[in-house]
């Protein structure tokens, strides 16, 4: 497949020509200077000038690696077998703890100093001071669990692990060749946000219909793979101030089930 190959190696140009340009940039930035990106000026505290986070222009793999894997991780436990209940028992529990860990980690410096030792190659300059995104992150999940369908939850919870990081990846890469919004979000982000989507979607209910979960005829399956796919990949663009880990999941959750009622579908 000589397109997929040119796609690669176009992709590894892009990926190694944007870590040599960060290279020949200022190794030792002022940490007191305002990244317009962040909207915060960095190393505010003294857990900020300890560790040298990424912001959001940055590639930072690792976070976006650990973003599809957590969400990942949980579309596949929900789908093995939990009910909807456990669900969101389980999710419940979690956020409570992440939401008790990140206030305690801003209250006291010596334990944020602690967490950020662990967690900061995950975790970009603007949450040092402030909450991560991670309990939007299990909120939207545990929204998504509480109310949809589980086919749709699963998927909302897929857009977020998967879409979400696609759009950053080509929005940092090929973001300046294409328009920006309001927001600072890339077509070209957002087009590939969408691509992914929807590519997820048919593969899911393909899937789903050939496990007779659900029973889709050809051109709905169709249908609600490029509904899921715009509204996945465009709930980033929605006006309002609201955290991408929140937004995705709850936005296309509900408009692919407002997509199967119209439709008639049910799940089994």
């Amino acid at each position: 497949m000589d397109w997929l190959n040119l796609a690669l190696w176009h992709l590894r140009c892009s990926l190694f020509y944007h870590t040599v340009k960060k290279a020949n940039a200022d190794p030792m930035p002022n940490r007191n200077t305002v990244d317009p990106t962040e909207g915060t000026t960095l190393g505010l505290n003294s857990v900020g000038r300890m560790f040298s986070l990424h912001v959001r222009s940055d590639l930072h793999v690792a976070r976006k690696s650990w973003h599809a894997c957590m969400g990942l991780f949980m579309v596949g436990v929900y789908m093995a077998g939990l009910t909807r209940s456990q669900g969101v028992l389980i999710l419940g529990a979690f956020l409570a703890l992440n939401l008790a860990v990140e206030t305690v980690r801003l209250r006291v410096p010596s334990i944020n100093e602690v967490i950020m030792r662990f967690w900061g190659p995950l975790m970009r300059s603007c949450e040092v001071d402030r909450y991560s995104g991670t309990p939007y992150y299990i909120a939207s999940s545990l929204i998504a669990v509480g109310i949809f369908p589980k086919p749709i939850a699963a998927l909302a919870i897929a857009f977020l692990a998967v879409g979400d990081p696609i759009a950053s990846l080509f929005g940092i890469l090929y973001g300046d060749r294409s328009i920006r919004f309001s927001n600072g979000k890339s077509l070209i982000g957002t087009l590939a946000g969408m691509t992914a989507c929807g590519l997820i979607a048919f593969l899911f209910l393909h899937f789903m219909n050939q496990t007779q979960f659900m029973e889709l005829k050809v051109d709905h399956l169709f249908i609600l793979s490029v509904i899921g796919g715009i509204a996945g990949g465009g709930a980033e663009l929605i006006p309002m101030e609201v955290d991408d880990n929140f937004a995705i999941p709850v936005v296309s959750g509900f408009m692919l089930w407002l997509a199967f009622i119209v439709m008639g579908i049910t799940t089994v």
